[in-house]
């Protein structure tokens, strides 16, 4: 027995050396954050196992509910989407109103999940406002001038107006989920920087064609980080939106490891009120309670399809709806701010499984089936006014 063991502690050894070697020890992690917890996959929850560091939040302002509010039920076939694709929470805001708000599956208000790549919108608004406060000069500035180590050469130059606007000719693969991908190295890894800078190589030319792109998120994050001034990039989320929009409870940031930097590309973590405020803030052309916290031409920038794109504009998807334009904030699993102008309308909603889609650059067929719902309530309200 005591040979068997021996051998057994060198076998273990020799593996846990091997994945070390390999630059694979992340796959400890990934094991304990997904397989050993019975899952296939990443879901809303896994933060709960997983270092985290706030994003405080200040002085809550709860929404304003609108007179109507939650008196026109939820129609049978949207009842019947929440539940086939597991939603947790679905809200309607109406302009800057609550006007219909529900939970499932055991779900309440205060309860926070994972936003996935929501989580995007928040870093590349965060890098405008960044511009904003003096700390970066220009959202076409090369990433060469904040991180000098970067060693990919591209013609043109790689700028942060690429990287947020999903066309920065870098390797990545999003939809594979397989343990050794690349996207699964990002989620898992303790060295999040690192990865960012020396793992995304060429694979084409800035600004040639639109191609989702996590890592390049990362990056910059990675940006950000090294104009912070020592600051986390958690508390320059928490004074730049999370404290003004008056959140009513503290975000979470997931992170490399405990101490460690933040996983921007998808990795906050909060309730879907106050997610809906981040979409609002959108809708309100980057005011609030009439202090402006994005300045217009920012919010103009956001909204323009730059180089090639189809569909991504710069930190939110772009697409029509019976030809008005809407916009998306949109995560894993079906996390989605739907921000629809025409009608001044806003949706949000959280959950555990998605429709997909066939291609991953295409709009999402999600969005239309929420829009129409929340345009049919819109509706009904007006006819008891």
């Amino acid at each position: 027995m005591k040979k068997l063991l021996a051998v057994l502690l060198i076998a273990v050894i020799a593996f846990l050396s091997i994945l070390v070697a390999t630059d694979r020890a992340y796959l400890i992690t990934a094991a304990r954050t997904i397989w050993l917890r019975g899952q296939t996959d990443a879901g809303i929850h896994d933060f709960t196992v997983q270092p985290l560091r706030a994003i405080e939040a200040g002085e809550p302002q709860p929404w304003p509910k609108h007179k109507n509010y939650n008196r026109v039920p939820l129609s049978e076939e949207i009842l019947e989407h929440h539940q086939t694709y597991q939603s947790t929470a679905f809200l309607i805001a109406k302009d800057g109103e609550l006007i219909s708000e529900h939970y499932f599956n055991g779900s309440h208000a205060e309860d926070v999940s994972s936003i996935w790549s929501i989580s995007k919108s928040f870093i590349t608004f965060a890098i405008l406002k960044a511009i904003q406060d003096g700390l970066i000069d220009n959202i076409n500035d090369p990433v060469k001038k904040y991180i000098p180590e970067w060693p990919v050469e591209q013609s043109p130059t790689l700028t942060l107006h690429h990287l947020g606007s999903m066309s920065a000719g870098l390797y990545w693969k999003e939809m594979d989920h397989s343990p050794f991908s690349l996207i699964a190295k990002f989620t898992f890894h303790d060295d999040i920087s690192r990865l960012s800078v020396h793992e995304l190589p060429a694979t084409g030319v800035p600004g040639d064609i639109q191609h989702y792109n996590s890592g390049g998120t990362q990056l910059l994050g990675t940006t950000l980080a090294r104009v912070l001034n020592g600051k986390t990039i958690s508390d320059y989320i928490s004074e730049s939106f999370w404290k003004p929009l008056g959140m009513q409870q503290d975000g979470y940031y997931v992170l490399d490891k405990k101490g460690g930097n933040e996983r921007v590309f998808g990795g906050i973590v909060a309730a879907a009120k106050d997610v809906a405020k981040f979409g609002q803030l959108f809708l309100n052309e980057g005011q609030w309670n009439g202090n402006r916290i994005l300045a217009k031409q920012h919010i103009d920038m956001i909204k323009q399809m730059p180089y090639n794109n189809k569909t991504y504009g710069y930190g939110i998807w772009v697409g029509e709806y019976n030809g008005d334009p809407v916009y998306n904030m949109q995560g894993f699993l079906g996390q989605f701010n739907i921000i629809y102008p025409k009608e001044n309308l806003l949706i949000t909603r959280l959950g555990h499984q998605m429709l997909m889609k066939e291609d991953l650059e295409s709009s999402h067929p999600q969005v239309d089936i929420l829009l129409q719902e929340a345009l049919r309530i819109v509706a009904e309200n007006e006819k008891m006014d």
